[in-house]
């Protein structure tokens, strides 16, 4: 049979077949006590009949106690066979019948059998050997999908996955494979695995530094996320750089879930990537484990006052952590502290632009707060959204003169952002394409639509002057653009 039909109809099959072992070896002292009584007849079988229904009612309880369990077998049939051979030895005594004995030497020799398998069972040897099974059919596997990611998914890897609670061995032995293919299907099998014997983990990093093919590093990466020795952390922290983008999202996802045991460990390397300019596309750092403890909240808090790419993605990844708090239901205390850092001047620019936008998008900004927000003391970014919250609600005044004010900035960027908010909010026509995303900060356009912002916030002011050439100034202004 080919390994894939194997793997799939094995398990059913198995498991079938185990339950009619079971059933029978569990009924089987019932039926013996019951043959010895039947051969007895009315010469003091009495005994043997109470003893086969003590049998049957044993069984069917255990039968109901086992209902989707899956502990094992070994002690209850023990035990029944245990007491059947003291229920045929109280009622057959002075019998001179052959089948006594048989029955005695059969219910005394299958406990023995079945506390031997026991043994074997729990020693692991047949686990070892299914896994072995399964590694060497992948192992001479021919037909393997095109994506090497797609790989991991195969109904081989996870029957493999399921066989190794034992020992990794069969698995570690398939590294050594040329084709990228077994190695992937392999370390796939070992993903996030949490029993690893004295040197296995340094296998797997050693096979992640050497190997050339992304798709294997990350694999690598994968399987070492439940590993909580130092070197090994350290060491898969250093991949958070590494030139391949699913490499580095692999390797955050290793050691960012659990913050709470290796965050002292890798935080210098966390820096470096976020300081990283070959990263810089990646977005926060972010994974789908446990939220980050208070000691890395405090080290990104910290890193997103610095200028840079380290500002930038440290805001963004605490923004990415504070969602998902938010999400979860935040105390309203972690919601006070968050306004706090919103409201202070002196918190990192980044961050309260990345707050600011959090807690509009979850509804935790209040009036005061916003109004608080366009004063010109703070960020130009943090303006434009506390504006656009403001003026979201109808029309404000002061949102309107911060408008104007961010207007004259001599940043095109700005001049881009206020742009669009004036087409959106006040419907004043400045050259912007609509539902489209800007242009690019160096193109025509862009230069375009920021003389036209200049001249939109000049004649403002033209008009606050004379109010009586208002009208005639932005008709004027109508006509040029």
């Amino acid at each position: 049979m080919p390994a894939r039909s194997l793997a799939r109809s094995s398990p059913a099959s198995s498991s079938l077949t185990a339950r009619i072992v079971e059933s029978i070896l569990l009924l089987l002292p019932a039926g013996l006590i019951l043959v010895a009584a039947v051969r007895q007849g009315e010469n003091g079988g009495m005994m043997l009949w109470i003893g086969t229904g003590f049998q049957l009612i044993v069984c069917l309880l255990n039968f109901v106690s086992r209902h989707n369990r899956r502990d094992s077998i070994g002690p209850s049939i023990i035990t029944l066979y245990v007491i059947a051979l003291g229920w045929l030895w109280l009622g057959s005594r002075g019998s001179t019948d052959w089948y006594p004995p048989m029955a005695q030497a059969i219910l005394l020799v299958m406990p023995l059998l079945v506390f031997a398998l026991q043994i074997l069972t729990d020693s692991g040897a047949p686990a070892i050997r299914r896994a072995q099974a399964l590694a060497a059919a992948l192992a001479n596997r021919r037909d393997w999908p095109s994506d090497l990611a797609a790989c991991r998914g195969l109904p081989e890897v996870k029957a493999l996955r399921e066989s190794l609670h034992v020992d990794a061995a069969p698995a570690l032995a398939l590294l050594r494979n040329r084709r990228p293919e077994v190695r992937i299907a392999a370390l796939a099998a070992l993903e996030f695995r949490q029993n690893w014997r004295p040197g296995q983990p340094k296998m797997i990093l050693q096979l992640a530094m050497r190997a050339e093919e992304p798709a294997v590093r990350a694999a690598a990466l994968t399987a070492l996320g439940n590993v909580h020795e130092r070197e090994i952390v350290e060491a898969v922290a250093e991949f958070l750089r590494d030139p391949s983008w699913e490499v580095r999202r692999a390797a955050t996802e290793a050691i960012l879930w659990d913050t709470q045991h290796c965050w002292g460990w890798i935080r210098h390397a966390v820096r470096r990537a976020l300081g990283d300019h070959a990263c810089q596309e990646d977005g926060p750092l972010f994974c789908d484990g446990q939220p980050l403890t208070a000691d890395a909240v405090a080290d990104l808090t910290a890193w997103s006052g610095e200028k840079g790419a380290v500002g930038t993605r440290a805001a963004t990844t605490l923004g990415s952590h504070y969602n998902r708090v938010l999400s979860d239901g935040a105390p309203p205390e972690l919601l006070d502290q968050l306004r706090s850092q919103l409201s202070d001047p002196h918190a990192p620019p980044s961050l309260r632009i990345e707050l600011a936008r959090l807690l509009r998008a979850n509804g935790e900004l209040d009036h005061e707060l916003l109004e608080q927000l366009i004063d010109p003391v703070n960020p130009a970014p943090l303006r434009l959204n506390a504006v656009e919250a403001l003026l979201s609600k109808g029309d404000h005044i002061g949102a309107r003169a911060a408008l104007h004010d961010l207007a004259r900035l001599p940043n095109r960027e700005i001049a881009l952002a206020t742009a669009a908010l004036v087409q959106r909010r006040l419907g004043v026509d400045l050259g912007l394409a609509a539902n489209e995303p800007l242009p690019p900060i160096h193109s025509r356009q862009a230069a375009e639509v920021t003389r036209r912002v200049l001249c939109w916030a000049a004649n403002h002011d033209q008009a606050n002057d004379d109010p009586n050439n208002a009208p005639i100034i932005f008709a004027r202004m109508e006509e040029r653009a």
